[in-house]
């Protein structure tokens, strides 16, 4: 496990900050807290990250933009606003992506920080095994950054959506139309979103006095393939069903469905389902998706235009956050429990 600031200042007894003024040769330290901090360094063999050494304080008119997944079409839409708003604001866009991966998270970052890019647009992946502590030293650096969703425990400039309220609102959508037996296809283990619409989620049975069916929730992944395994899965089983499932995103539900056509389950006659963020294809499929609409494109250009305004005044700290909310769009892929009004349960 790679050494980090935060070991070194427990093992040293003293503050991140003060590990940070020593690694960089800052003065205000005293002598011995100085040589104690350098004796646990070279005793624990600390190789400091490449970010710290990739800062610089020349202007080069560019950004990094570094995101989760190149080819999922949210992203594309937060790229796309990303790219527009700096256009017009007269900066380039460099681009990186992890593709899920924290060692090709730290790649990514390393690149584009070589390449001088003026602040860093990041979407990070989070979890209780990732390292975070990049951020910790772009901001100590008062390095210009805006992260695509809060950071737990961590305060930095954010652009994000509602996603626990927009969660509630389709969690009781279902509710209300007589669903009780929801699952919850969950997104990656490292997704703050999906974290955030399982609360939703629970808060939505508890608003409504019904307890949240805990043995529904599914850890499933972020695609087409995750939500169409997941699918199979589950409803090739024999036994009562779920009567509707509420999806961590659109690709998801897609797959969803695709594997209950296979299985000859009919939505929404059988099971009603609900993706998440409203990309483009869903409102043109066999049985258009009823989906929360993120507003992925002004994601992109608020994220931009708070960079910038950043990167124009390096003296300011401010921790500042866009909460953009999302919006219940309904179609056809969720009904009522029982169309005859006999409040049945789809048994496979």
């Amino acid at each position: 496990m790679r050494i980090t600031i935060s070991d070194i200042a427990q093992y040293a007894g003293v503050s991140k900050a003060t590990v940070s003024a020593v690694l960089n040769e800052r003065p205000g330290i005293s002598v011995q807290t100085r040589e104690r901090v350098l004796e646990i360094i070279q005793k624990l063999n600390y190789q400091p990250s490449h970010v710290a050494r990739s800062l610089s304080n020349r202007e080069t008119k560019s950004i990094g933009l570094l995101i989760k997944e190149i080819d999922n079409p949210y992203f594309a839409k937060i790229m796309k606003g990303v790219f527009d708003k700096c256009s017009e604001l007269g900066y380039t866009v460099l681009l990186g992506s992890s593709e899920l991966d924290p060692a090709q998270e730290k790649k990514s970052l390393e690149a584009l920080l070589r390449q001088q890019v003026d602040g860093l647009i990041l979407s990070p992946l989070q979890n209780e095994e990732i390292d975070l502590g990049y951020l910790y030293e772009l901001k100590l650096k008062n390095y210009p950054f805006v992260t695509l969703g809060s950071v737990v425990h961590f305060q930095t400039n954010v652009v994000e959506v509602e996603n626990k309220k927009a969660a509630v609102s389709a969690v009781s959508y279902l509710i209300h139309a007589g669903h009780k037996r929801i699952a919850y296809f969950a997104g990656p283990s490292y997704s703050a979103n999906s974290k955030d619409r399982l609360a939703g989620f629970r808060q939505a049975f508890h608003e409504n006095a019904i307890p949240a069916p805990e043995d529904l929730i599914f850890n499933t992944g972020s695609y087409i393939a995750d939500g169409y395994r997941m699918g199979r899965e589950l409803f090739a089983l024999p036994g009562t069903k779920p009567s509707a499932v509420f999806c961590y995103n659109d690709l998801v539900a897609i797959g969803l469905m695709n594997a209950l056509a296979e299985l000859k389950i009919q939505v929404p006659a059988d099971v009603s389902v609900i993706g998440f963020d409203d990309i483009d294809f869903c409102r043109s499929m066999q049985v258009p998706l009823t989906t929360i609409r993120v507003p992925a494109y002004k994601l992109g250009e608020k994220a931009a235009e708070l960079l910038i305004a950043q990167i124009g005044a390096r003296d300011e700290s401010k921790n500042r956050k866009v909460i953009l909310p999302a919006q219940l769009i309904e179609r056809k892929s969720v009904a009522p429990l029982g169309r005859d009004g006999s409040g049945s349960e789809f048994v496979g």
